[in-house]
């Protein structure tokens, strides 16, 4: 069992730098748009960019698809963080564990639960939150509503990890079911509020980007990993309004150059 984990861990580290890798700029490009509440270009609106609203629903599926596939390759190195700590922390009985039985245990503790766990409190009132917090966000940064972003967290911590990773190794908890989707979305929106104010600083925080970039790197993982994926950085002029996004690309000789997408608002 320990190395059907590891195989699986390695599966999923190397998935995640395949995909960074794959999602490079396919061709070099200069963009240059003029985009107004009138005339709005599709996709070069940021959506830190936009008013603040609970209900404005216009997500980016693609980004949240890439969001999704991140989760699930993350999940899985969880699960293999969650094997190696002690049973004391992650409450598995690594003893019962074997790959000849996986889908029979599986089947025997989803059909048990749910039921009121025994974990201590850091993991299901503060782990499970931030959890949830991190899934509300994988879709509210992709211009999901609150309403939509709670859905998603609720789909992902219910059928992706309680019913599905977690239930491999033990029956599906009454806690995480309600705890992570609601307590994890309303720490998500409040997430969301505070990366705003950062990305509207020019990602500072207490004067300073290190801290800024932190900051948003633990609210907001999924996106800030994906923006690194892409080759998206973003510098903000604000006395201009002027955004201008660099995409690096490198030619089939190797080289390295930048290509510009500008996007003007007045």
């Amino acid at each position: 069992m320990k190395k059907i984990v590891i195989s699986l861990l390695i599966l999923a580290i190397n998935f995640q730098l395949i995909y960074c890798q794959g999602n490079d700029t396919d061709s070099l490009y200069l963009a240059l748009a003029m985009d107004t509440e009138e005339n709005p270009v599709k996709g070069k609106t940021d959506i830190y960019d936009r008013p603040y609203s609970l209900w404005d629903n216009n997500p980016d599926y693609k980004r949240i698809g890439h969001n999704t596939l991140l989760m699930v390759g993350g999940g899985i190195m969880a699960a293999g963080i969650l094997y190696a700590l002690p049973e004391g922390v992650s409450n598995w009985d690594k003893e019962s564990m074997s790959f000849k039985s996986i889908f029979k245990d599986w089947w025997n503790n989803v059909s048990s639960g749910p039921v009121v766990d025994n974990d201590d409190f850091f993991l299901n009132y503060v782990t499970h939150p931030y959890c949830g917090a991190l899934y509300y966000m994988g879709a509210c940064s992709a211009g999901a509503s609150a309403p939509y972003s709670f859905l998603y967290s609720f789909l992902l911590s219910t059928f992706f990890w309680e019913y599905g990773i977690e239930a491999f190794t033990e029956v599906p908890s009454v806690q995480d079911l309600i705890v992570t989707p609601v307590f994890g979305s309303l720490l998500g929106e409040g997430f969301y509020l505070a990366k705003r104010k950062i990305v509207a600083n020019d990602y500072r925080l207490l004067n300073s980007k290190i801290v800024g970039h932190t900051a948003t790197f633990l609210m907001d993982p999924l996106n800030e990993v994906m923006d690194l994926c892409t080759g998206k950085f973003k510098n903000k002029n604000k006395e201009n309004n002027l955004t201008v996004f660099s995409h690096p690309y490198i030619l089939p000789s190797g080289k390295l150059t930048y290509t510009l997408s500008l996007n003007l608002t007045f």
